[in-house]
């Protein structure tokens, strides 16, 4: 069958009874519609532009503060490095014992110690003494002793008795200014 009959076989089996719409004309002005349908269009289109503008300028903005914040942080990690190598070089043993021993410091010949379970002492502490003796780095040491030599490697004695001479006046100028230095305690204070 062609489609030509069928369209023809179709057309008279529609019911007769029916009633058919009526066709007219559309003109263009009834088919426009509102004019308010595209100023919504494009508001709506203008609003989500500026969203997303308002959006990219926020995440810029906070982009920046994030790259400051970073640059502060690997800053302030770099002090912290930089102060925690200073503490751990200032704590080392040789630096303590060195400023212990500017600060008149000396070191303990006895230990004592506290059991706290039985809150007992166990040993004898003894105040700690100065050394009297003079203390002369290993540098200079070698060089004594080899300004102390003659021209045929003897040790020239008149040198040493010098520098005996010269260590034993160096104390008892110390003792002196030590001595000048102590207040007096016989002198009762007066008030006033």
């Amino acid at each position: 069958m062609s489609q030509m009959s069928v369209a023809t076989t179709v057309a008279r089996r529609a019911p007769k009874g029916a009633s058919r719409t009526a066709l007219h004309v559309v003109r263009s002005s009834d088919r426009a519609g509102s004019a308010w349908f595209p100023v919504l269009c494009v508001s709506l289109l203008l609003a989500g532009l500026a969203i997303v503008l308002a959006l990219n300028t926020m995440m810029a903005h906070d982009s920046f503060q994030v790259g400051k914040l970073e640059d502060r942080s690997a800053a302030l990690s770099d002090r912290q490095a930089a102060l925690t190598e200073k503490v751990n070089a200032r704590s080392s043993p040789q630096n303590l014992a060195e400023s212990a021993a500017d600060l008149g410091m000396v070191p303990s010949t006895s230990a004592a110690f506290i059991d706290v379970d039985e809150g007992k002492v166990l040993g004898v502490a003894e105040v700690a003494q100065a050394d009297d003796r003079i203390n002369v780095d290993a540098g200079s040491t070698t060089t004594t002793e080899h300004s102390a030599t003659g021209p045929n490697g003897e040790k020239d004695e008149s040198k040493k008795a010098n520098k005996d001479e010269k260590s034993n006046k160096d104390k008892a100028e110390k003792g002196k200014a030590e001595k000048d230095a102590k207040p007096d305690k016989a002198k009762p204070e007066t008030k006033n």
